[in-house]
């Protein structure tokens, strides 16, 4: 795989630079570039694992574009980068046509090259900088499933890239602590959902609060009845996931969940590097699977709303009625079924009377002893 460097160049002449900049292209290194400090460290803020390094002139405009290239904009952008937490640190290298920049007792640390006279010792520092960087190694290595989960939410890209970085360079990331990273890849299990929902893949009906119910979305991709939400994927037998992402998607819910808080059996990081791999393989899957079904409504046409008009399967004369209670923060209709709060208050609260028009069997291993079946279907009377 042919390395790619991304680099932020806030020079406000970078346009004039052709030859430069085609010389770089020619062995990698891709130049993006802002001709003041601000806009390039917002970009910077905004995408941090999608760059390696950063160029600065040694004069350059500082928070706009109507401003004369000073020293100040670039002290300010040096400084800015000195900010960065440890493990968003980046390499900066400073290139200016001016020799008097070298004379400012600021930089006096800062090694400081000359345009058209140092630009190919500058590519081969670059090139030679960055390849030492195990976060770049990682990046390299890992490419497609990052660049993915950088486009849909950085902060999560940046935790899977941890992880790597635990599992590739373990001497130099000792202080790693595995349980705070399971909760992290349930997060970006939930990305890939909301990213789905965005293209008409999952429905709607598998959110709660803008969130996805990930059990739910679980549900409706591998084709069986999302009872909570009252959907369907297609007709039965139907499914959009294959079995082995179906399985993939499982290990993350269940166990990314259990081992996201103290638990005796978390003893090596290796139960986590397995879940990091199955999310690598359900991001790639789910990427191509999104290109090649780009049609929004298309795919929304694939969800089917389940018959709710009777109770299992019962007559609907035998519809039970109840009053909505709460106990141990479980949402309740006597001591036969359960319900979710967003369908409690949907419907008058706690203390309404209601109608239980379609249930299922209760499979909440922490709910279903006390009522067996859940009400995914009610209506509120009001007297």
């Amino acid at each position: 795989m042919k390395k790619v460097y991304n680099i932020i160049w806030i020079d406000d002449e970078w346009e004039k630079q052709l030859e430069f900049k085609d010389e770089c292209e020619e062995l990698g290194i891709h130049l993006q570039g802002f001709s003041y400090q601000k806009a390039g460290m917002d970009e910077l803020d905004k995408h941090p694992n999608s760059w390696d390094a950063v160029i600065l002139d040694g004069e350059i405009k500082d928070k706009t574009d109507h401003e004369e290239p000073s020293t100040k904009g670039l002290l300010n952008a040096l400084m800015h980068l000195a900010s960065l937490p440890a493990n968003r640190q980046i390499p900066r290298f400073i290139s200016t046509g001016k020799d008097k920049v070298k004379d400012n007792e600021m930089l006096k640390d800062e090694v400081i090259y000359i345009k058209d006279i140092d630009d190919e010792k500058l590519i081969d520092d670059i090139r030679t900088t960055i390849d030492n960087i195990e976060r770049f190694r990682v990046k390299t290595l890992y490419k497609e499933v990052i660049d993915f989960l950088e486009r849909i939410n950085p902060e999560i890209s940046d935790s899977v890239i941890c992880i790597f970085e635990k599992m590739h360079y373990p001497e130099s990331n000792d202080s790693f602590d595995s349980k705070l990273y399971y909760n992290q890849i349930r997060q970006a299990l939930e990305c890939i959902f909301i990213e789905a929902n965005k293209k008409g893949i999952i429905p709607d009906e598998c959110f709660n609060g803008g969130r996805p119910t990930i059990d739910q979305c679980y549900r409706y991709l591998v084709g069986d009845p999302a009872y909570h939400a009252g959907v369907r994927y297609g007709q039965p037998g139907e499914r959009i996931v294959p079995e082995y992402i179906e399985d993939m998607i499982s290990m993350i819910k269940n166990l990314g969940n259990e081992f996201s808080h103290p638990n005796e059996n978390t003893k090596t990081h290796y139960l986590l590097f397995s879940l990091a791999f199955h999310l690598y393989e359900i991001a790639i899957w789910m990427f191509k699977y999104f290109e090649d079904n780009p049609n929004v409504e298309k795919n929304k046409s694939k969800c089917v709303k389940l018959d709710i008009t009777k109770n299992g399967g019962a007559d609907e004369k035998t519809n039970e009625i109840g009053i909505i209670e709460v106990h141990d923060n479980i949402f309740h209709i006597g001591k036969k079924y359960s319900l979710t709060p967003v369908k409690a208050n949907q419907h008058g609260g706690v203390g309404a009377k209601v109608e239980v028009i379609g249930f299922c069997e209760n499979t909440n291993e922490k709910t279903k002893e006390h009522y067996p079946f859940f009400a995914f279907n009610i209506r509120q009377i009001k007297e």
